[in-house]
């Protein structure tokens, strides 16, 4: 790899600077070694969290204390259904429901089987609790309740502490109408209003995962054993709801996308590679900037987060397309503008390394956004391709080129001068005029779109399940809730019982669907001991009367009367402490000042949410909050900032290249703020709203644009490959006679004349060689993310849209920035 020559390197080509770089590409390799060896106490995680890439949002103490009360990553809930409502379909439903719970056994804790045994309450508070269905019976009807508990099979014969039979009244209300115990497994009647066949229902599975939900090895146990039931029963139908399959399904999705992206990008990079410098035992050689590129940025990226999300490895399989930016530049200057590949590549370094800090200048403004995952591959992408600049300065100029790469007749000398005749006329550039105006105009009906739905990887078919599954539950998904404060337990209960009705107004207006409330769950206090008036006076009077009917000693009627004197009101507070309270517990925020209740709602439209908005503005003790609406103000507000980021990226960027190029600033803007407007006006056209992945995307078009143009404005093309002489001469008769006199020069000092004609076939040679490598980086670039626009995570198909019409839009303007 070294030359006789080393010992005369200045700068960065002296040696100690590549084994310098070797020596930290040894050192990274030991730390990714470090967090992927399954024993280290380094190991890394692979983060599949999509909420890992949003920022911290700013939320109410009492708000952020609610939403920690939804952290059930880990639970999931499976409902299996029939086709139909044959005996057949019945019993393979049966049987797939079985052969589930026997497979997610090893995976997760069953906790379905208890759920209805666990609804009985402690004897002392459960006379405060009478079932609305009881609220109207005479005193006969009491009386013979009463009797009915005692004589009939599987009554219930507690005549000390629940003689009239409240506790199963009270375990049917709580229980809902379409759920029930069938074969010691729980059984959920789909409503008559779906389109389920009536008699149809689903066998529940409710169970809490022992690993972690995050955890890609847990998460393919648990699609596995799923995946197997489906195959032993395809006729049955699965409905799935719970975190960890939307988290499974992302990391399925960003695996399959990392093979599918990075391997196309790489097939159509060395496709390329090799249709234009026909050296095919080259090529790995050409791709060790790429790996060393990754193995810079992948360690210190995973040590300096903690964790490595899938979709930063998603987004860095494109790199491969980036990086071998660098290596083109060099491969085509070395065989096309020099005649050993070595000397004469001074006047390449500035140019690829303004290149290098346009590039980084975008990709560090990513790590500006305070979007946790966005950060995350701002670095990534950042480090990849400083080591990849790095390796092509230090290393591949050591490479000997082929003996026929510097051909006159090869391969990429003639793409190369095909691409110099692509030189736009005046026309053409009257034509490129009017295009950029009407752009510019189109802009202004451009507009934004900060909807959730392009943070959400989940496949439509799995959130139609949890849509699906959550109805037939009447479960709030808890992205909208009203946070309800008062002085004490008993003005909390009175209240949310008050708030009912507003409730109940709104779903008769279909604005709202199902709620979940303590109301719902407990009697206010005032109710409660209502209740316990009630029964102590039913047990002084009608108790008596049932003791003499069923020939009972009349020494239990004393006990009896004991126990209803000990009871009490069940209090929030005690209720959510309870087994049967556990579905209370996420209504619930416990506090010393205060009683606070939360209401947690489904399906709102927007109406609703207005409507429940309103509600909360006029009272100081309520606070409604969406988290929807919140996220989408969040990404709204990010948006705004980086569409400011790129604005003054612009600016700075415009006045430093000023600095070097003065007149010929134009030909380095041109391809990346053409590209911009004309992707700007794309995207309205369309009527595609923008987004902050779109603007992220356009920051690479304008770090990509940069380099393109950085090099038209170092090798601009040259007269040469302009026009000939003769038709200069007779466009230009009166400098037709310079150029005699300057033959009479040349002819009279022929040395200097042969000087300047090798400096002139030079420059023009550089500026070919830098044309193809534009032309390469902008194809090699698509493929890179030009093929993210196929991604189905919306956040990568947008960024990699906005990539394929800036990119394609910068390489059409490269011609014009060359001229």
């Amino acid at each position: 790899m070294t030359g006789r020559g080393d010992s005369h390197d200045t700068g960065l080509d002296r040696a100690a600077w590549r084994w310098l770089w070797a020596g930290v590409l040894l050192l990274c390799a030991v730390l990714l070694a470090g967090k992927l060896a399954p024993q280290s106490p380094w190991r890394g995680a692979i983060d599949t969290r999509i909420t890992a890439m949003l920022p911290a949002q700013e939320r109410s103490p009492l708000a952020a204390r609610a939403e920690s009360l939804e952290d059930t990553a880990n639970r999931l809930v499976i409902l299996v259904g029939a086709r139909d409502a044959s005996a057949t379909s019945l019993k393979q439903r049966d049987a797939a429901a079985q052969a589930l719970r026997q497979a997610l056994a090893p995976l997760a804790t069953l906790d379905d089987g208890k759920s209805l045994a666990s609804l009985r309450l402690p004897a002392e508070v459960q006379p405060a609790l009478i079932a609305p269905r009881l609220a109207e019976l005479s005193e006969e009807q009491w009386q013979a309740r009463a009797l009915r508990q005692l004589f009939q099979p599987g009554g219930q014969r507690d005549l000390i502490h629940d003689p009239f039979g409240l506790a199963g009244a009270w375990q049917d209300w709580l229980t809902p109408a379409n759920l029930s115990l069938s074969g010691g497994q729980l059984l959920l009647r789909a409503p008559t209003s779906s389109g389920d066949q009536p008699g149809n229902a689903y066998r529940l599975i409710s169970a809490t995962l022992t690993g972690n939900a995050y955890a890609m090895g847990d998460q393919q146990a648990l699609e596995q054993a799923v995946d197997g039931v489906k195959a032993d029963y395809p006729d049955v139908r699965l409905l799935r709801s719970g975190l960890v399959f939307h988290a499974s399904a992302g990391a399925q999705q960003a695996r399959q996308e990392m093979s599918t992206i990075g391997l196309g990008s790489l097939i159509g990079v060395l496709l390329l590679l090799w249709a234009v410098f026909r050296t095919p035992r080259r090529l790995p050689l050409l791709l060790v900037p790429v790996a060393t590129g990754v193995l810079f940025a992948l360690p210190l990226t995973w040590w300096a987060f903690g964790s490595l999300h899938v979709l930063t490895l998603a987004f860095g399989a494109s790199l491969i397309g980036i990086s071998i930016d660098y290596v083109l530049h060099l491969e085509c200057m070395r065989r096309l503008a020099t005649t050993n590949g070595r000397g004469g590549l001074a006047a390449l370094w500035p140019g690829l390394t303004l290149g290098l800090c346009s590039s980084l200048a975008a990709y560090l403004a990513i790590t500006l956004t305070p979007m946790p995952g966005l950060r995350q591959m701002g670095m990534f992408a950042a480090l990849g391709l400083l080591g990849a600049w790095l390796s092509v300065r230090l290393w591949l100029p050591r490479l000997s080129l082929p003996a026929d790469a510097t051909r006159e007749d090869s391969p990429a000398a003639r793409a190369a001068g095909w691409l110099a005749r692509v030189l736009p006329g005046r026309r053409s550039w009257q034509a490129l005029s009017l295009l950029l105006v009407a752009a510019l105009a189109s802009l202004y009906g451009l507009r934004s779109d900060d909807r959730l739905t392009q943070l959400n990887p989940s496949p439509a078919s799995l959130i139609d399940e949890q849509r699906e599954a959550q109805r037939l539950l009447a479960e709030p998904d808890g992205l909208r809730y009203l946070i309800v404060q008062a002085e004490d337990d008993a003005a909390l209960l009175t209240r949310l019982q008050a708030l009912e009705d507003t409730f109940q107004q709104l779903n008769a207006q279909q604005q709202l669907g199902h709620w979940a409330s303590l109301a719902q769950q407990l009697p206010t206090l005032a109710q409660q001991q209502a209740n316990l008036s009630a029964m102590r006076e039913r047990t002084r009077t009608l108790l008596p009367q049932v003791l003499s009917t069923a020939g009972l000693p009349a020494a239990l009627l004393t006990r009896a009367e004991q126990a209803i004197e000990n009871a009490r009101p069940l209090r929030p507070a005690d209720w959510v402490t309870l087994p049967a309270g556990e579905m209370g517990q996420r209504l619930w925020l416990d506090s010393r000042t205060a009683a606070i209740g939360i209401v947690r709602f489904g399906d709102v439209t927007a109406e609703g949410s207005a409507a429940l908005a309103r509600l909360a503005a006029g009272d100081d003790r309520l606070e409604y909050v969406d988290q929807v609406a919140r996220l989408s103000t969040t990404l709204g507000s990010i948006r705004s900032e980086m569409a400011w980021l790129v604005s003054a990226a612009v600016v700075v960027i415009s006045l430093l290249l000023a600095l070097r190029y003065r007149r010929s600033t134009w030909r380095a803007l041109l391809p990346p703020l053409g590209g911009l407007v004309l992707t700007l006006a794309a995207l309205t056209l369309a009527g595609v709203g923008l987004n902050l992945f779109h603007l992220l995307g356009l920051l690479l078009v304008l770090g990509i644009g940069l380099d393109a143009g950085i090099f038209c404005a170092e090798h601009p093309a040259r007269s040469a490959e302009k026009s000939s002489a003769g038709i200069f001469c007779a466009e230009h008769p009166a400098r037709s006679a310079e150029k005699s006199s300057a033959g009479i020069f040349c002819a009279e000092h022929p040395a200097r004349s042969a000087e300047k004609d090798r400096s002139g076939d030079t420059a023009s040679r550089a500026s070919q060689a830098s044309l193809l490598a534009i032309s390469l980086s902008c194809a090699s670039s698509l493929l890179a993310f030009g093929l993210l626009s196929f991604s189905q995570t919306p956040a990568l198909a947008a960024l990699g849209l906005a990539c394929l019409l800036g990119l394609t839009a910068t390489w059409c303007l490269v011609p014009f920035a060359r001229s």
